[in-house]
């Protein structure tokens, strides 16, 4: 990957900074000392005190955490950097076309390039964007929609721009808050298949402001309003009379592209008099194609010119005579892959027509352990592969992590040639069975300090991971599917996916009731946490199913069907949940430290008594600390402050409880943990009587909130800012952000602050004459505060004079009538009925 200006490796590289030392650099950012950092990157201690020397040296610190938050700082920049694929070949011909899209793309938001397979439209439409993104202030997005299905178009985009798709919350409607306010041009590849879902996306985002572009690559156009569709023909050809000499033949764009492709094949290789006529004559029957051309080219190693145009002419004739009801340009590059892969010998293409199980780009292990599956061992895999490389089937990516990819039109014909073949059934089978396994070791290595690259590395492999799963699922594989769902669970938590989490999880559901393994149980638990809170009663459905399944099988199995229990019943049983997770704690001996303190974290979260849910909290975050597992560490540090808030204490302990969330947090690179701390800053503001600085900090972060997806936080933000209105006397923002509040924190489920939000914001409409919905929102606070667990209610009790008023206004029969309305609604419900009522009399000031 090849990054714009300002990346990670410039800004090391201007501090002097050696390739070994950015590897110590990253570790002492995670906090790990020096024999930790020893160990990993296989070296003595002593050379890692020389390096860590030598950074605090060449960036003029002192001292090892000024060096570890540099560290981060770098991370999180490199985060930012805009990545787009780097060119391996040089672009050939396409001046005017790219003098053109320029022109295209700074005068209309959305342009499409359109035109057959193989012709060059992602190329085109990455140099055009590569140019551009100096002069971008929010930088190039990439989102390439090849690997997807419909269902994850919208995901996808989402993640291209930075936002975490969160279940329910309406993602087209945070997709078109973000775009308003960003200016980026987004590159949308590979829209074909998805043409519908792509189209409804890229208007959204187009009419959410003016300031972002799109520049889109499909095979058909958008049909987007504003759309500017550019043709991206092939490359010209010469007509015979220029064929004669290389001088004319070497003045077209084919031409030019096979000689350099040829020559880079096989070194020594020109156009010359003697063979610009069969090089023509190649370019003219592949019609200037450049994936086409670029397949002969790499052919030349091994016949001359002359002779590939013989073998070409076999190809086609035989396959326009086969498949005259496919579109001309597909029979002109199906007639050209097929006759590159009839070019392989036998076990190239037994590998090559395994390698179509792959969605997406994939890695040299994957293939030793998928594709070979006929021969005693992989060993023949590494001399085939770099043949398919060679022969320009498979392309190789990056340098240090090398992976592998196909074409996505070479890919699709692969993908046939498995299905046409006796290998199809055991080579999906290989592929499920290594990445589940990659999957379930992924699993244990997150709760560790390894957690941030195997994030990155699940990440990598996520389209892998969603057609193993598919597949596991299509064909019916009930325990195989919770294995998967209990490998991917913390993923996709952490990387903010529930929604598609909670899909396979319907899918999982659909096969059946599974069998009693202990594999099954964990997959179910993980199943009932991803619901959580949005469906609350199957979340403790399945948590109670975990527990059925589980009665029979092992100490540390029951231990974590009975913390699902008890986190699942937080919801809708509550009496149900410190019983369960202290038989869950019970369950288990010293010999499972991460289990302990996930179900000490739930402790923390649900004791009454205050003194002993922040002893569980600290003997969590020892215990996470002692696995390395920073952003759960991170995660009850804030359960903690948020308990010791809740009681009304905002002491210098509790700010240091923030302050190390946020630095391990920050060490682990997680930006959801982040956001947390940020939110405990301002709600510590808020407690200390600093309004002011509360609702700043609030305001800071409720875009990061909002784009991550986080309902909870967000709605303690909002309800802030909106008390903060109310005190200021303005009360229409006020309505506006307690309104909100109540909305995502009702989805999200808060008690304390869905009974401050609901009572705060019955005090607004109470003032702007407001009344009969004022008591139907009291009525709401009721309940909410009634069926909350007593450590999670408001330490302040109602508003006793607002009740009177309300009385007076409503006289006592209206007001119980309106108040019981209240009781019987839920939030969302009672929001709804309070926004449809109208004033019973002027507003008494202030609107």
């Amino acid at each position: 990957m090849a990054r714009q200006d300002g990346g990670l490796a410039e800004q090391l590289a201007r501090n002097g900074v050696t390739e070994r030392e950015a590897e110590v650099l990253s570790a002492v950012s995670e906090r790990l000392r020096n024999r930790a950092i020893a160990e990993r990157l296989h070296i003595s201690v002593r050379t890692v005190e020389s390096h860590v020397a030598a950074l605090m040296r060449k960036f003029g610190v002192t001292d090892r955490a000024a060096l570890g938050e540099i560290g981060v700082e770098l991370r999180r920049s490199a985060v930012l950097d805009v990545t787009l694929p780097a060119p391996l070949t040089s672009l050939v011909g396409r001046a005017d076309e790219l003098a053109e899209l320029t022109v295209l793309a700074g005068a209309h938001r959305l342009v499409t390039l359109i035109g057959p397979a193989g012709v060059g439209k992602t190329r085109l439409a990455l140099h055009v964007a590569s140019q551009q993104a100096a002069s971008t202030p929010d930088g190039v997005r990439l989102a390439d929609l090849a690997p997807v299905g419909p269902e994850l178009v919208g995901d996808t985009v989402a993640r291209a721009l930075g936002v975490v798709p969160q279940p329910g919350w309406p993602l087209r409607d945070v997709l078109r808050e973000t775009a308003g306010a960003m200016r980026c041009l987004l590159v949308v590849d590979n829209c074909e298949h998805v043409i519908a879902e792509a189209a409804e996306i890229v208007s959204d985002l187009l009419t959410a402001g003016s300031r972002l572009r799109v520049i889109a690559t499909s095979r058909e156009p958008l049909g987007v309003p504003g759309e500017v569709t550019y043709q991206v023909h092939p490359l010209p050809v010469p007509d015979p009379p220029a064929a004669r000499s290389a001088g004319t033949a070497g003045t077209y764009a084919a031409v030019r592209l096979f000689a350099d492709r040829a020559a880079t094949a096989a070194p020594g290789f020109a156009l010359t008099d003697a063979n610009a006529a069969s090089v023509a004559a190649l370019c003219q029957r592949l019609d200037g194609l450049p994936l086409a051309i670029e397949l002969a080219a790499s052919r030349v190693r091994s016949f001359d010119p002359a002779a590939l145009v013989e073998h070409l002419d076999e190809r086609f004739e035989l396959l326009s005579a086969g498949t005259r009801t496919a579109l001309p340009r597909q029979q002109t590059l199906r007639g050209a892959i097929d006759w590159s892969y009839r070019l392989l010998d036998h076990d190239e293409r037994a590998l090559f027509d395994r390698l179509g199980v792959f969605p997406a780009d994939f890695d040299y292990a994957a293939v030793a352990v998928v594709c070979w599956v006929d021969a005693p061992s992989a060993a023949a895999v590494i001399t085939l592969l770099p043949a398919l490389v060679d022969k320009s089937l498979v392309s190789a990516l990056g340098r240090d992590a090398r992976r592998y990819r196909l074409l996505e039109t070479i890919r699709l014909y692969a993908a046939e040639r498995l299905t046409a073949s006796a290998s199809e059934a055991v080579t999906r089978q290989r592929h499920a069975t290594h990445y589940l396994a990659f999957a379930e070791d992924a699993a244990e290595r997150l709760r560790t300090t390894e957690q941030r690259a195997w994030l990155d590395r699940l990440t990598t492999e996520q389209p892998n991971l969603r057609a193993a799963l598919d597949r596991c699922i299509v064909d019916g594989d009930i325990e195989s599917a919770w294995r998967w769902i209990a490998a991917l669970e913390r993923f996709w938590d952490i990387s903010g996916q529930r929604r598609e989490a909670q899909e396979w999880v319907q899918r999982a559901r659909a096969l059946g009731h599974p069998p009693a393994t202990r594999q099954v149980v964990a997959g179910v638990a993980a199943a009932s946490a991803l619901l959580q809170p949005t469906d609350a009663r199957a979340a403790f459905d399945l948590a109670d199913q975990a527990a059925d399944l589980a009665v029979d099988l092992d100490d540390l199995t029951r231990a974590r069907a009975a913390r699902a229990v008890g986190m699942g019943a937080i919801w809708v049983q509550g009496e149900l949940v410190l019983p369960a997770l202290n038989d869950a704690l019970a369950f288990l001996g010293e010999d499972h430290p991460w289990e302990a303190a996930l179900i000490m974290q739930g402790l923390a979260q649900a004791s009454h008594n205050l003194p002993e849910a922040l002893d569980w909290g600290r003997r969590s975050v020892a215990l996470f600390r002692s696995v390395g597992d920073q952003m759960y560490a991170a995660n009850a540090l804030f359960i903690m402050a948020q308990r010791a808030m809740y009681a009304g204490i905002a002491d210098d302990e509790v700010e240091a409880w923030l302050s190390e969330s946020r630095a391990l947090a920050g060490a682990a690179g997680s930006e959801g943990d982040e956001a947390h701390a940020a939110v405990g800053f301002g709600q510590l503001e808020w407690l200390r009587g600093n309004h002011d600085r509360a609702t700043d900090l609030m305001a800071g972060c409720l875009p990061t909130l909002r784009r991550l997806g986080d309902q909870r936080c967000t709605g303690r933000a909002l309800y802030v800012l909106g008390a903060r209105a109310y005190e200021r006397g303005d009360l229409g923002a006020a309505e506006q952000h307690l309104a909100a509040s109540v909305d995502a924190i009702a989805v999200a489920g808060q008690s304390f602050v869905l009974v401050r939000a609901l009572e705060s914001l019955a005090a607004v409409l109470a003032d702007q004459g407001r009344w009969r919905p004022a008591a139907v929102l009291l009525g709401a606070a009721h309940t909410a505060r009634d069926s909350a667990s007593t450590h999670m209610r408001p330490t302040q009790a109602p508003d006793d004079d607002l009740r009177r008023s309300l009385v007076r206004h409503l006289g006592r029969a209206g007001f119980e009538a309106a108040n019981r309305e209240g009781e019987r609604l839920t939030p969302t419900q009672a929001l709804q009925a309070a926004s449809s009522g109208q004033r019973d009399l002027p507003a008494r000031g202030g609107a």
